[in-house]
């Protein structure tokens, strides 16, 4: 099974992308190829990036271009990953190079989204059983089912889907709109593209060893910060704003297979302080001085 990962950013990103890579590199050891699109001057991993024309802006359709050059280069499946979203910790390797591509081709399936159903974050569907890995074949209303955070793709249905979304809605340019537009596109293309999108199963493909990578001491962890914060939000909107100070750090890190901080590391053209604040707290400490030699796309410094 030929596969790769496409690293989708841009000439303002790139000092993320990089970072990124470096995660993937020490992460996800044995990962895929890796490819790179959306940069004018390639100067990080040259032999990696793929030109294209157009609008620097244009997301889906730098998108379309990398996917259509990889499909000619007989990639028949890619883990498609946004610049800011470094894995926050082990990845399963195992299970992303082998297992859940193998279930995937089985399956029939066309994405399969990394962000766990399991991981507290909006999900609708049937959820399957230990032979298809618990995974969730999503609801075909289910509004999230095109996620970027981020997924596993079969690059010819990709392929089709984007020419198609580029035909019918010439208007839709950004990632956002990538994941509000596609369920249109694939409905008009085939209306059964839409029954055949999946979830991980996240807390039970993890493989980290700390305490909140676990899934039980997790579970626990979670359900207990769930009551403190109904606790705090009847003391008052204050009570719940100094709780979240301390909590979200937590809250927003996505364990499974894949492990992410969720919405990344960039949200509204700056760093997440509490993506930062995960990493110091989970003793990653070459990941906080990686991001610390960092600016933020704004030119401020990071946190």
């Amino acid at each position: 099974m030929n596969i790769a990962i496409l690293l989708s950013t841009c000439d303002a990103y790139q000092p993320v992308a990089n970072f990124t890579l470096g995660r993937l590199d020490t992460c996800w050891p044995d990962h895929p190829e890796v490819f790179i699109c959306g940069l004018t001057r390639p100067a990080l991993k040259p032999d990696a990036c793929l030109p294209f024309i157009g609008n620097p802006r244009d997301w889906i359709g730098i998108t379309l271009q990398a996917v259509t050059a990889l499909e000619a280069r007989g990639i028949e499946w890619l883990y498609l990953i946004l610049d800011d979203h470094a894995p926050f910790g082990p990845c399963n390797a195992q299970y992303l190079n082998h297992t859940l591509p193998d279930t995937a081709a089985r399956l029939g399936a066309i994405q399969v989204n990394l962000m766990g159903w399991d991981q507290h974050q909006p999900q609708a569907g049937t959820v399957l059983g230990a032979s298809d890995l618990h995974w969730q074949r999503n609801a075909p209303d289910f509004r999230w089912k095109f996620s970027l955070h981020p997924g596993f793709w079969h690059v010819p249905t990709l392929a089709r889907i984007l020419r198609q979304l580029r035909a019918s809605q010439p208007e839709a340019l950004s990632a956002r709109a990538f994941e509000g537009s596609m369920d249109r596109a694939a409905r008009e293309l085939d209306p059964d593209l839409c029954s055949r999108t999946y979830q991980v199963c996240g807390d039970g493909y993890a493989i980290g060893g700390r305490w909140f990578e676990r899934p039980m001491p997790r579970r626990l962890a979670l359900q207990g910060i769930h009551i403190a914060r109904w606790t705090a939000r009847l003391a008052g909107k204050a009570m719940l704003e100094r709780l979240d100070r301390h909590l979200l750090s937590y809250l927003r890190y996505l364990n499974g297979p894949y492990p992410m901080f969720w919405s990344g590391l960039i949200q509204a053209g700056t760093f997440q302080n509490y993506a930062g604040r995960f990493l110091a707290w989970s003793g990653q400490d070459s990941a906080v001085s990686a991001l610390d030699r960092l600016t933020d796309i704004t030119g401020k410094t990071k946190f």
